[in-house]
């Protein structure tokens, strides 16, 4: 199984979402016939963790896995004389199981998002993934990680592996000298992406500079995986392929810069929830609304009504805006 792995504070998910959006049209007529993609957190339904071919996988196969798993573990424990009723925390035991699903549904690549950090995270214990990514950083889950951005990239360049290509977007320039460093430590040969010139005439949404390294960032990524294939179809340096252009031009990413209308509102829905993050979600809503990016982020920070109640503005946590998503779906099931 060909593995993309990406760490990050800002944009991992999205990057992650256009790898798998670039890679679908691509299982037509390679061996990529089956493309897992594995991401936290869930808006509505768990499922939406684990997909592959970028729908999640059914109630059925969910449920059938997820107990062979927690039977294997209790299993385990009993022939070593282990306490069964210890299981691994939440997260940990998702990606056991995404790993499971992967491997039983015969997947021939999978897109793992790093779920806290990288160097410690339960998804770092790929051996070799054909490409790691690392998406801006900044300043979040200090608690873990710690309070400064040299020691947050320490934690999030923790994915290199010796051997497997190595990308990153340009970072700040403390967090950029720790992630060469870390990289020369694991003798890898870290490569910086810079804004793909072609990405001038795409539509991507919203249109934002900070969506196009996340889109250049999935291109480098998603061609290693191509490469390893056999194919190399997207030039850094040329007109993107039409075809990678309508995924990165229809790739939609639930809670994330969402515009979704209901009755007479339109809701603007972004799990923005570090300081930097927030400035941009108020930079995109004051581009919807027309305010200024201090009005914007003022209306952000108090969950407020913009323009009379005619449009709302949710950010705060992913958590939050799953529950507004699930609230306004009603009876809609994922």
């Amino acid at each position: 199984m060909k593995i993309v792995h990406v760490a990050g504070t800002k944009g991992k998910g999205t990057v992650c979402a256009y790898v798998d959006s670039i890679l679908a049209p691509y299982r037509s007529h390679t061996n990529l016939h089956k493309i897992g993609l594995y991401s936290s957190p869930h808006l509505v339904a768990v499922r939406e963790r684990i997909k592959i071919n970028s729908k999640p996988i059914s109630e059925t196969l969910f449920t059938r896995y997820f107990f062979e798993v927690w039977d294997a573990l209790e299993a385990s424990a009993h022939a070593t004389g282990a306490d069964p009723s210890q299981k691994p925390v939440y997260f940990r035991f998702l990606t056991l199981l995404s790993f499971h699903v992967f491997l039983q549904e015969r997947v021939d690549a999978a897109i793992y998002e790093v779920g806290v950090g990288g160097e410690l995270d339960s998804t770092n214990v790929i051996p070799k993934p054909v490409v790691t990514g690392i998406t801006t950083l900044g300043i979040d889950h200090v608690v873990t990680l710690g309070d400064t951005i040299e020691e947050i990239a320490w934690h999030k360049a923790g994915i290199f592996k010796k051997e497997s290509a190595a990308f990153s977007v340009e970072q700040l320039p403390g967090a950029a000298k720790v992630v060469a460093e870390r990289a020369h430590e694991k003798g890898v040969q870290l490569r910086v992406v810079g804004i793909h010139p072609a990405l001038s005439g795409v539509k991507l949404s919203p249109n934002a500079d900070f969506q196009r390294k996340n889109a250049s960032l999935a291109i480098v990524l998603a061609q290693e995986i191509l490469i390893s294939c056999g194919h190399n179809p997207i030039n850094e340096n040329e007109k993107l392929p039409d075809n990678v252009i309508r995924s990165l031009e229809e790739m939609t990413w639930p809670g994330r810069t969402q515009i979704k209308s209901k009755g007479t509102k339109e809701w603007c829905l972004d799990g923005a929830h570090t300081d930097d993050s927030m400035v941009v979600a108020g930079q995109w809503l004051a581009g919807l609304s027309r305010s200024s990016v201090e009005e914007a982020v003022k209306h952000a920070e108090l969950v407020s009504d913009v323009h009379g109640g005619a449009q709302k503005f949710v950010t705060g946590s992913l958590h939050l805006v799953g529950g507004v998503l699930s609230f306004m779906d009603d009876e809609e099931t994922v």
